[in-house]
């Protein structure tokens, strides 16, 4: 599995709040950080699924 190294920007108080989390979960940040990718990616993609759903929907209700 290939990995790709990124630096970005965290915001003063989302990195406390990943600290306090990792104090916590005794997780790393790169753990965290990738979970919230994770969840990102899954709710994107409810997300799409509903607009696909809702714009079926309406189509099938203008064709009916």
């Amino acid at each position: 599995m290939r990995t790709h190294n990124y630096l970005c920007r965290i915001n003063d108080d989302q990195w406390i709040d990943l600290m306090k989390i990792k104090s916590l979960d005794k997780r790393s940040f790169n753990s965290l950080i990738q979970e919230g990718c994770r969840l990102v990616v899954q709710e994107k993609l409810q997300q799409l699924s509903t607009l696909r759903k809702n714009r079926n929907s309406l189509q099938n209700m203008v064709s009916a």
